[in-house]
C-alpha cells in the first residue's frame, strides 16, 4: 500500500481495515488499534475472520464478495449488527472497493457511534421517566380531585360536588320544564350511637348508610354527604312527583344492621323530599324544604319514615 493512503487512513477518527481478495489484512489503521487494542504488526497478512471472529458470518462474507465483484458500496447499521468487534462498542460499517497498485482491495470503515447510542438510550429513559412522571401526576391529580369533590369517609360526593351537579340539573330542569327531586336523609339517634359505641362505630354506620343510599339510587342520581349524619340525593329526570317512592322503598328494604361486639345497632333513617318547581326555584330552597319534610318524618312513629309535602 502506498504511504499517502496509509497516512490518510491514520488521520481519520474511524477504524479502517484494508483487505486483499483473500480477505487478508493489508492495513490496520491507528483507530483500529484504539478500538481493538491490537497492533498492526500483529494482524498484518492475517485473515480478517480469525482476527475479528464477530465478522465471520455468511451475510458479511457475501457483502464483501458483492462489493468486490460489483464495485458497489455497503452500509451496516450498528442498530442491526451487534458485537462485530466488542459487546460494548456500537459501530456502523461501510464497505467499499479501492484500487491500489493495480490490485483490487476492500476498505472496511468502522464508525464508532457508541456515544450516539448512549444519547439515544438516555433520551429513551428521559421519555420513559416523563411518561412515568406524567402518569404519577395524573394519579395525584385524581387523588386531589377526589379530596376536593368526594367525602373522605364515605366516598360519596361532598357539598362542593353536590352543588356543581345540583346547579347543572336545576338549569336543565328549568330549560326543559321538567322536575328535579331532592331527598334529605338523616340517621336517627346518631349521637346516641356515637356516645354509646364510639366514633369508630359511628363512622362505620355512616359508611354503611352511604352504601345503602348509593345502591338504592339510579345511575344518574347523585348521593352526597351534606355534613355529619345528613345526606342528600339529587333526583334528575323524574317524570312524576311520586317517582321518588321506589327509591325510598329500596333504601328501607336494603337497610342492613351493623354489628359491634355481638350487639346489633339498628340503622334508622328519616327522609324528607322536595321538588322543583313545586317547593322552590333554587337549590337552597329545595334543601330547606326537604329538611323540614325530614323533621316531619322524624316525628312520626316507627323506625324509618319519609315525608313529602306535595
Amino acid at each position: 500500500m502506498d504511504k499517502i493512503l496509509r497516512d490518510t487512513l491514520d488521520c481519520i477518527n474511524e477504524g479502517a481495515i484494508v483487505l486483499n481478495e483473500k480477505s487478508e489484512i493489508l492495513y490496520w489503521n491507528n483507530y483500529m488499534e484504539y478500538l481493538t487494542d491490537i497492533k498492526l504488526e500483529n494482524v498484518l497478512k492475517s485473515n480478517i475472520y480469525s482476527v475479528l471472529p464477530g465478522l465471520n458470518k455468511k451475510y458479511f462474507k457475501d457483502l464483501i464478495e458483492n462489493v468486490m465483484q460489483n464495485e458497489c458500496k455497503m452500509f451496516l447499521s450498528a442498530a442491526m449488527h451487534k458485537g462485530l468487534i466488542s459487546s460494548d462498542k456500537k459501530l456502523n460499517l461501510k464497505i467499499s472497493k479501492l484500487k491500489s497498485d493495480d490490485r483490487k482491495v476492500i476498505l472496511i470503515e468502522f464508525i464508532d457511534v457508541t456515544n450516539q447510542f448512549l444519547h439515544i438510550e438516555q433520551l429513551r429513559k428521559y421519555v420513559h421517566d416523563l411518561y412515568k412522571l406524567n402518569k404519577e401526576l395524573k394519579e395525584k391529580e385524581k387523588i386531589i380531585k377526589n379530596l376536593a369533590y368526594y367525602d373522605k369517609l364515605t366516598g360519596v360526593a361532598n357539598r362542593t360536588l353536590f352543588y356543581k351537579y345540583a346547579e347543572k340539573f336545576l338549569d336543565s330542569a328549568k330549560r326543559n320544564n321538567s322536575l328535579l327531586g331532592l331527598m334529605f336523609i338523616d340517621v336517627n339517634k346518631f349521637k346516641y350511637i356515637n356516645d354509646t359505641y364510639g366514633h369508630e362505630i359511628g363512622d362505620k354506620v355512616l359508611i354503611k348508610v352511604a352504601d345503602i343510599l348509593t345502591k338504592a339510587t339510579r345511575k344518574n342520581d347523585v348521593v352526597a354527604r351534606y355534613g355529619g349524619d345528613e345526606f342528600l340525593i339529587l333526583l334528575p329526570d323524574i317524570k312524576s312527583l311520586d317517582n321518588y317512592k321506589p327509591i325510598v322503598s329500596r333504601i328501607i328494604n336494603n337497610k342492613n344492621k351493623t354489628i359491634n361486639n355481638e350487639k346489633q345497632i339498628n340503622i334508622s333513617l328519616s327522609i324528607g323530599v322536595s321538588f322543583y318547581p313545586k317547593n322552590g326555584d333554587t337549590i337552597n330552597e329545595l334543601i330547606v324544604k326537604a329538611d323540614k319534610a325530614m323533621y316531619v318524618a322524624k316525628n312520626k312513629d316507627g323506625e324509618d319514615n319519609y315525608f313529602c309535602d306535595i
